[in-house]
Order: C-alpha cells, then sequence, then structure tokens
C-alpha cells in the first residue's frame, strides 16, 4: 500500500474517532455522525460496484474470451491495492458495528460483486475446459478479485 494511502487512511480513521467530541455541555449531533458513516460506505460500495461493471465489460466485450480474462487481471492488478486498502478500512472501521443500514447496503453490494466476478467460471465454463490456461487465469481472477474482501489475516 502506498505511503499516501496510509496517511489519507490514517487520516480519515482520526477523524471518525474524533469527529463527534466536542464539550460535554453541547448535544451531541447524531445525524452528522449517521451521515458521514452512510456516506463513507455509500462511496466505496459505489467504487467496488462500479470497477466490478468495469471488469465484467472487460471479460464480456473480448474478442476471445482468454484475452478478456487477461485483460482483467491487468486492470485488476492496477486497481487492487487502492481498492483493497478502501474495503479493509470500511471493514475495520466502527461504521459497518454501528449502523446496520450501512451493513445491510456493505454485504449485499459484496455478495452481488463476487457473484458476478464467480460467474465468469459459469459463462466461460466451455471455453475453460478447452483451454487449460484460461481455466488456470480465470481461477486467479477470482480469488484475486475474493482477496479484497478477505482481512490481512486471510479470514
Amino acid at each position: 500500500m502506498s505511503r499516501r494511502l496510509k496517511v489519507a487512511l490514517i487520516a480519515f480513521a482520526c477523524c471518525l474517532a474524533f469527529g463527534g467530541c466536542g464539550k460535554k455541555d453541547e448535544p451531541k449531533d447524531e445525524s452528522v455522525d449517521k451521515l458521514l458513516l452512510a456516506t463513507d460506505v455509500d462511496s466505496v460500495v459505489r467504487d467496488v460496484n462500479g470497477f466490478t461493471d468495469e471488469l465484467v465489460r472487460t471479460v464480456e466485450t473480448a474478442q476471445e474470451p482468454r484475452a478478456g480474462v487477461d485483460a482483467a487481471q491487468k486492470l485488476l492488478d492496477e486497481h487492487r491495492t487502492t481498492l483493497a486498502g478502501r474495503i479493509a478500512a470500511v471493514k475495520s472501521g466502527t461504521q459497518l458495528q454501528r449502523d446496520a443500514a450501512a451493513r445491510g447496503r456493505w454485504l449485499e453490494a459484496e455478495v452481488d460483486n463476487t457473484n458476478r466476478v464467480h460467474g465468469f467460471e459459469s459463462k466461460l465454463f466451455d471455453a475453460s475446459m478447452r483451454d487449460p490456461e484460461l481455466k488456470s487465469r480465470l481461477a486467479k481472477l477470482v480469488a484475486d478479485y475474493d482477496s479484497m474482501f478477505k482481512d490481512p489475516a486471510g479470514h
């Protein structure tokens, strides 16, 4: 992960942690906290959805299945670190623990997007049975995509 991204994630986490702090006498505006939490989860959901759309388009519009999978792998390799960092920040933050609606939106997006990428295996089943190299590359693409949603310990 790049140093700039790490610094940005740490700064964002600090803002979330201290954003609601103030004098004890002042009433806390929980609607602002909920808006901040929903916006963050929603922005990551939008980014993941958009990236998955692009990945699916790349595979489905390719002239040859192997070329589509290779182009999708290249796209994933270019964006995986950034997306995985944002996903990890959302999953490890308190946002999903504090806001059930945001947690629901996140889980729905995670399941929908991983299912779409796993769908490549059934869409390209015939071609991958005839081409072991394609099958291997497709398995790597799916596994690499899934790895973005795993925590660093591999769970």
